[in-house]
């Protein structure tokens, strides 16, 4: 047995592999430490973030309260019950934690009205024919009957749009706390949607924050992750639709799987909370960075030639420098990057950057995250995205 002498450099190495988001080594070092409760805390994370939900409950359930980093698990765990679609144990466990009064009455709603999904086939749905398309791909859904366009954006949950166009659609709304609209903060209302279809696929009793910011030109209805998360899906960005096919199938998914490109890569992703997909990146030939893959970056500028231009990237002025790019450019907020854009083996160049002074997101967990990525770069690509194997897949 190790001695608390012989763990702590262990312990150390592993944790700071998990700060760096090397997911397998901080994985490996936390094993040789699961008879402890640090090493039962890093292994439930490592658990959560590869999809492993019941492996995280597990470790949470040898953890004894007397942990001082015990409360930190609260937030994991509750995920983990929602993924697993336990949403009487995450309420009963929100509420016997004294989680905030917000947290434990969504939940409540969910244990109510949970979250159900029908899709009998494999299913393919055209782009809506919507300006923003090219950008910021739409779909024509149905959203308590009334038939609206409504956008996918991998940053978002299950459905979000503007307080006022939920209050048009007869969407009951209740404040509940603070969230992020990009880097603003803004007041959240969380309700529930009846019926969400999208061609042949129906969800009912489907989450929904809605946001006072999702107004003009933002005045979006968007879908999310958590939505994605019900299928194996397909971003076709290069024929313009949306492939689906039910997860618990796997025949349909092998159908599914033999209709993308024979071309293709495969790249490992890490999920945080409900919906924080991040993978391994690269600016230049700093490789081993951590990228939040949200799609829903719509930040477009003149291209000088007539058109438009969208960012594929944004990060932090500091990490720019850090990473070599020339400060007068940086600081211009918005500029051309003379370093590729790369996403596990896949890599762009000629790529418009857009930097902040803020970081985007910090940490996920613990984990930090460099940068986002969005459509511009992946819209090269047909994305299949599979939860079960937590791998997506670039056609090429």
């Amino acid at each position: 047995m190790m001695t608390p002498q012989d763990t702590k450099p262990v312990l150390e190495e592993a944790w700071s592999a998990w700060k760096k988001g090397d997911v397998a080594d901080a994985q490996r070092l936390a094993t040789s430490l699961s008879e402890t409760a640090d090493g039962r805390h890093l292994l439930l994370l490592c658990a959560f973030v590869t999809g492993d939900y019941e492996a995280a409950l597990g470790y949470y359930g040898a953890i004894g309260q007397s942990y001082p980093r015990f409360a930190e698990l609260d937030e994991p765990v509750v995920e983990a019950y929602l993924h697993l679609s336990r949403y009487a144990e995450a309420e009963r466990f929100a509420r016997a934690r004294t989680m905030k009064r917000d947290i434990c009455d969504t939940l409540a709603d969910r244990n109510k009205q949970p979250l159900k999904v029908t899709l009998k086939s494999l299913t393919e749905i055209p782009f809506a024919e919507h300006p923003l398309s090219e950008y910021f791909p739409g779909f024509e859904t149905e959203i308590e009957g009334k038939k609206v366009v409504a956008h996918i954006d991998t940053g978002g949950t299950f459905l979000h749009m503007g307080t006022g166009r939920a209050e048009k659609m007869g969407i009951k709304l209740t404040k509940r706390g603070e969230g992020h609209h990009g880097t603003q903060r803004v007041k959240t209302y969380h309700g529930i949607v009846r019926s969400f279809g999208l061609g042949p696929v129906l969800l009912e009793n489907v989450p929904i924050v809605a946001l006072p910011s999702l107004v003009d030109q933002q005045d979006f209805i968007v879908f999310g992750t958590s939505i994605l998360e019900q299928f194996v899906s397909t971003l076709d960005y290069p024929n313009k639709r949306l492939v689906l096919s039910p997860r618990s199938d796997p025949n349909l998914q092998r159908k599914h799987l033999a209709m993308l490109p024979e071309n293709h890569v495969q790249i490992p992703f890490y999920m945080w909370g409900d919906h924080y997909m991040f993978a391994r990146g690269g600016v230049g030939e700093h490789r081993n960075l951590n990228f939040f893959i949200d799609s829903g970056l719509v930040s477009l500028h003149p291209d000088g030639k007539g058109a438009m231009r969208q960012a594929s990237f944004w990060s932090s002025t500091s990490n720019f420098e850090k990473w070599g790019l020339n400060p007068d450019e940086v600081r211009k907020g918005v500029f051309e990057s003379p370093f590729p854009l790369s996403l596990g083996p896949l890599e762009q160049t000629d790529l418009l950057f857009l930097a902040k002074d803020k970081e985007p997101y910090g940490l996920f967990g613990g984990i930090q995250i460099h940068g986002l990525l969005s459509h511009a770069f992946l819209k090269q690509y047909t994305w299949t995205l599979d939860f079960d194997q937590r791998r997506y897949i670039f056609g090429l």
